[in-house]
């Protein structure tokens, strides 16, 4: 008689009911052991880090003024008898602007004439007297200056009356009228303020320091007039000042305006000035590449083998669109611009033109 045959565990009847259940779960034509389609590469775009020399834009606002700008005023005090002209007025060359009452100079230049009169005839006779051994040398050298003395003042008066005229000491215009006859002007006291157009107009500005540094007289810099933006004036810097203002802390820089394209400006007009000079930079990369900012800190992407890659940098300061760094980035030779905000480190990349 035979023995019953074991129940065996790849039996037929098992193997039947495995193979429905596996493509009921994991569909038809597939495995359990399938792996995910690939990640897909993100489209970038990127830019080339400069190092070594960036050509930098340096803009400034300031105004405009006449280059001959000049306080009219009398050297001595008095009263005022006239005053000429008004603001706005133009003037010529010579032409008389103001005077003062000469009554005073005048009674001064004549007692500065007789006490020369008087200290001539003294001179004369001592030394007619000396030739005669009447008065001692000491005496008769006296008497001569004593005569020279004398001179001295009379031509003095005289300067002085002539001086109670102000003239035009230039062709220009009368930018402001500070006294009216009738007023007793100090010595020195602004009466009027004139501007020449023998030198063309200027744009003042101030710069901060790291502007100012490595900017020099000569160098083209050029002049967007706000109330005429659409007609800019080239220009170069003529003046640099070499110490800072110690109210602002800033240079006094100014540029002059070519002649040619300025005669018609305004004294006081506002513009914007735009300078291009050269910095020495460590590295520099488009402000567009920077991700995760933070102060001082922040991090840029470049592509390594198809993936981007996380550099961390430090942040020197920003020119224009431009973020110089601290440091040289070694070894990055792009960075990524476009499609940064969205990388993570070892994300997939391709470069897109």
């Amino acid at each position: 008689m035979l023995a019953p045959r074991p129940f065996s565990r790849r039996s037929p009847s098992r193997t039947f009911l495995a193979a429905p259940l596996a493509a009921f779960l994991f569909g038809s034509g597939c495995s359990p052991s399938h792996a995910a389609p690939p990640e897909a590469a993100v489209a970038v775009r990127s830019a080339p880090v400069t190092r070594g020399t960036l050509l930098a834009k340096v803009r400034a606002a300031g105004t405009v003024h006449p280059k001959d700008e000049r306080l009219l005023s009398f050297k001595v005090g008095g009263l005022v008898s006239r005053i000429r002209v008004n603001a706005g007025d133009p003037v010529r060359r010579g032409e008389i602007l103001a005077e003062l009452d000469p009554t005073e100079l005048s009674a001064f230049a004549r007692q500065a004439r007789e006490g020369l009169e008087k200290a001539e005839r003294d001179r004369d006779r001592a030394r007619a007297l000396f030739s005669e051994e009447v008065v001692p040398r000491a005496q008769a050298e006296d008497a001569e200056t004593a005569a020279r003395v004398a001179r001295a003042g009379a031509e003095a008066a005289e300067y002085n009356l002539r001086r109670a005229v102000l003239s035009a000491p230039d062709d220009g215009f009368v930018e402001e009228r500070l006294a009216e006859p009738g007023e007793v002007v100090a010595p020195g006291r602004p009466v009027l303020k004139v501007a020449g157009r023998g030198r063309g107009f200027v744009v003042r500005a101030s710069l901060p320091d790291r502007d100012a540094l490595g900017l020099f007289p000569g160098e083209p810099a050029l002049a967007e007039i706000d109330a005429r933006p659409e007609r800019p004036i080239e220009g170069t810097v003529s003046e640099i000042a070499r110490t800072a203002s110690r109210a602002t802390g800033t240079y006094d820089v100014e540029v002059r305006l070519d002649p040619a394209r300025s005669g018609d400006l305004l004294g006081g007009l506002s513009a914007k000035l735009e300078f291009a000079r050269e910095l020495e930079v460590p590295a520099a990369v488009p402000l567009s590449a920077l991700v995760e900012a933070d102060g001082g800190h922040g991090a840029v992407f470049s592509m390594e083998k198809g993936r981007a890659r996380r550099v961390p940098v430090d942040i020197a300061f920003l020119e224009g669109d431009r973020v110089v760094l601290k440091g040289a980035l070694p070894g990055v030779r792009s960075v990524i611009t476009e499609g940064a905000a969205g990388l993570s480190d070892g994300t997939p990349v391709r470069l897109v033109p």
